[in-house]
């Protein structure tokens, strides 16, 4: 029976370390998993993650568009929210004046 090592909480700077690491070239990504007791998957996760997150830094993904769309339509609601604010102003001093 395997015994199981328990499992290692890593800091975001410390993920990225190994994996800038790896992306160097120097040494061998095996090598740098071994030196730092992770299994190889664990490093291409990581190394995936944090090319996704450059390319959302970067606004390579698209998201862009679908975040300024939405905040075109948050202006336009807010817009609508005040007019209709306005409107129930407007009505209350009126209906004031029937009393």
């Amino acid at each position: 029976m395997a015994t199981r090592r328990p499992q290692r909480a890593w800091t975001a700077s410390q993920k990225l370390e190994i994996v800038l690491a790896g992306m160097r070239g120097d040494r061998t990504v095996v090598e740098i998993c071994r030196e730092h007791e992770i299994d190889p998957t664990v490093y291409y996760r990581w190394r995936e993650r944090m090319l996704e997150g450059a390319k959302t830094a970067l606004g390579g993904s698209g998201d862009h568009a679908e975040l300024s769309e939405a905040h075109k339509r948050i202006r336009q609601l807010e817009r609508s929210l005040g007019k209709k604010t306005l409107e129930v102003e407007i009505l209350g001093e009126a209906s004031r004046g029937w009393e």
